[in-house]
Parts: C-alpha cells; sequence; structure tokens
C-alpha cells in the first residue's frame, strides 16, 4: 500500500503542484489562525488567548492560565476542536523514507491531543506532569513539522533549479 501511494505522489510531484498546496496550506492555516474553522469553535477567548497546541513551548502554569483564561464554553470548544478536527486531520529510496517525517508529526500531535483532553477533563485539578509530557510531545511536534517544512522549501527549490531535460 505505501508503494502505491509513493507512487501516486511521484506522479503528480511536480513544480506547479508543489507550489499550489504550498500556498493552499499556508492560506488555511493563515485563515485559522485569523477567524477560526468554520463551525468547529466561535470563542473569543480562544483566538485572544490562542490555542494551546499551536504555542510551541509552555510550562503547566502557562497551560493552565491558558485553559483558565478561556473560560468554561472556550474549554468546551477547545474539547470540541480536539475531539473532531484536530484528531482527524495533523526518487531515491533513502529520500522516499523522509515523508515518514510527517508520520512523526502526527503521532505527537495525536499524543500532544490526549494530553490536553486529560487536562480539560480533569479541570480545575491541575495535571502538571501531563502538561509537562505534553510540552515535550509539542515540541518534539514542531520539530518534525519544521523539518518537514524544511525539507519541502528544499525539495521545491531543487524542483526550480533542476536542469530541464529536453529529448534531442
Amino acid at each position: 500500500m505505501w508503494d502505491r501511494v509513493l507512487s501516486f505522489l511521484r506522479k503528480i510531484a511536480s513544480t506547479g503542484v508543489v507550489w499550489s498546496l504550498g500556498l493552499a496550506s499556508l492560506c488555511v492555516l493563515l485563515w485559522i489562525n485569523a477567524w477560526g474553522l468554520p463551525g468547529a469553535f466561535h470563542n473569543d477567548a480562544l483566538r485572544r488567548v490562542g490555542l494551546l497546541d499551536l504555542t510551541i513551548n509552555y510550562s503547566p502554569d502557562i497551560a493552565y492560565a491558558k485553559l483558565t483564561a478561556y473560560g468554561e464554553q472556550g474549554r468546551y470548544a477547545y474539547r470540541l476542536f480536539l475531539d473532531y478536527v484536530d484528531s482527524v486531520f495533523p526518487g531515491r529510496p533513502i529520500w522516499q523514507k523522509l515523508s515518514y517525517l510527517t508520520l512523526g508529526t502526527t503521532v505527537f500531535d495525536y499524543a500532544e491531543n490526549f494530553c490536553f483532553l486529560a487536562m480539560l477533563r480533569d479541570y480545575p485539578q491541575r495535571l502538571d506532569g501531563v502538561a509537562q509530557v505534553a510540552n515535550i510531545f509539542t515540541l518534539t511536534k514542531w520539530a518534525f513539522a519544521v523539518f518537514s517544512m524544511v525539507l519541502v522549501i528544499i525539495g521545491a527549490g531543487g524542483l526550480l533549479i533542476r536542469p530541464r531535460q529536453t529529448s534531442d
């Protein structure tokens, strides 16, 4: 199955597709950060304070300060977001294996979400150990995501500067 996925990706991999998908992803991310997900959550506190899983590094005190600032409705909206939105989405053979980096991002995002859901479920009781583990998962998720994006940018740059092959 993995070979079929890689084969499909190789077929559609072109400079135009890569740049189009990259720009579309950037637009969607900016839209979510600016206006939230349509129908998923519309809570001023969530937008003002910011989602916990978009925070790169935090202590248990910061995590719980955000959860408190969300208020009861904000925590409910965030729980819905984690349950129904964030938990659904998230060449040579040696280079093909780099695609596993996105799997790492997804795995650590799920782990982070489980921690947040536990914190939300037991709120106002503090689970500082869970918050610390969530921060480790968050840092690891972002490391995988940034490294993946750097590789995508390098790959896209390589597509742009590689010499065009012409048939004689």
